[in-house]
């Protein structure tokens, strides 16, 4: 199949890059490690290039980006480990308020959103989830038939939580199972946020809900609306992205191994020379390769909205979990000892990817989900790209 990105999706992924490349070296990184919300300069100059526009539409300063304009952007990211929690502030939680939100709530934040002056972080993951479509646990209960809600329940792992203005929970009513999103304002009663450090230098936290009271306008959209739908789409596209971003991480480790080897000598000559370790070498790259291959189907699937997008990302992620975890391992390898110090980013690309197979469900669970679904639709009889065979 011959893939070409459009013009516009190629001008993202070069401003990215060139962006990337001058501003967010391994070093300057160090700045957002750990933090909250990561480093604000970098936060700022996104809002500037529109990257924190990306997906939102073009009534509120957005650019109506797609799967692929935000795979091509994340997978820049992933190659300079950018530690800033954009699939959560941005490609989940702006773009479920952009696709559910009411019209008044929408002008109160996307602008703000768009602009850098704030954040808000999707709060979804449970203690016990074993894949993001899991019905969340979370409750959110209306106190008469235009009274407020009463949120109760605990999030977990929620990336860019701390110093973020607001969260967009996930929650279902007792009793109808009707999942909705709810917008907590930071410092409301009854909110408790543990943040803590990630493995890959990211900040989350756990968040504890004791009944709290939010007024009727905090639930996204109608109160009568379920918001499964957009929900279950909107937790496909943030793990294809976060795919992209596991996979530009992993190209930028095998250039790096690539060139050690060509410098690293042994028993008089560079260990590139040695057949053995070209062997590992191009076995790394046609893990990278099939990685990329998976991550530009998926995309092209969910723009296209053929089929589940739950099945989509599950089967992305799958393959780009197994080929980012065996390339992480075989680049700290072969860097010997210099593998596991921090002066080079190789320790640091092994530490993503360990993030990355904990988020979101790791690769065995999405692989049985995903072989229940096709044997209980009969799809496994045919291809999703040429379609049902006569």
């Amino acid at each position: 199949m011959q893939f070409d990105l459009t013009e516009d999706q190629a001008l993202i992924a070069e401003s990215a890059r060139d962006w990337l490349a001058g501003h967010y070296g391994f070093r300057a990184r160090e700045a957002g490690v750990h933090r909250d919300g990561g480093a604000a300069t970098a936060w700022s100059a996104w809002a500037e290039l529109g990257w924190l526009a990306l997906p939102l539409p073009a009534a509120h300063g957005g650019i109506d980006g797609g799967p692929m304009e935000a795979g091509v952007l994340t997978q820049a990211l992933g190659r300079h480990l950018a530690v800033e929690p954009y699939v959560s502030c941005v490609l989940q939680a702006a773009r479920l308020l952009s696709l559910l939100g009411s019209a008044a709530q929408q002008d109160r934040w996307l602008p703000a959103l768009a602009a850098g002056r704030s954040r808000l972080a999707f709060a979804h993951w449970e203690h016990g989830m074993k894949l993001p479509w899991d019905a969340p646990r979370c409750t959110l209960l209306r106190q008469g038939a235009h009274g407020p809600w009463l949120l109760s329940g605990a999030k977990a792992a929620v990336e860019g939580a701390a110093g973020a203005a607001g969260w967009l929970v996930s929650a279902q009513e007792p009793g109808t199972g009707v999942v909705r999103i709810a917008i907590v304002e930071a410092g409301s009663a009854g909110v408790h946020i543990d943040a803590h450090d990630g493995t890959d230098g990211t900040r989350s936290a756990e968040l504890r809900f004791d009944t709290v009271r939010l007024h009727a306008q905090a639930v996204l959209g109608a109160a009568d609306a379920d918001h499964a739908v957009a929900l279950r789409r909107v937790l496909a596209e943030g793990v294809v992205a976060r795919c992209w971003q596991a996979t530009g991480a992993i190209q930028a480790a095998l250039e790096q191994t690539a060139q050690y080897l060509k410098e690293r000598r042994q028993f008089g000559k560079a260990l590139a020379e040695f057949q053995v370790l070209q062997h590992r070498l191009a076995e790394m790259l046609v893990q990278c390769t099939e990685a990329q291959a998976a991550c530009e189907l998926a995309a092209m699937r969910l723009s296209a909205q053929a089929g589940d997008p739950a099945q989509v990302a599950a089967s992305v992620r799958s393959k780009v979990a197994r080929a980012a975890r065996d390339v992480a391992e075989q680049s700290v390898q072969l860097h010997g000892a210099m593998g596991v110090c921090e002066e080079l980013p190789i320790a640091s690309v092994y530490r993503f990817m360990l993030a990355f197979d904990a988020r979101d469900g790791d690769a065995e669970a999405h692989e049985a989900w995903l072989g229940g679904q096709q044997l209980d639709g009969g799809s496994y009889a045919h291809s999703a790209t040429l379609g049902v065979a006569a």
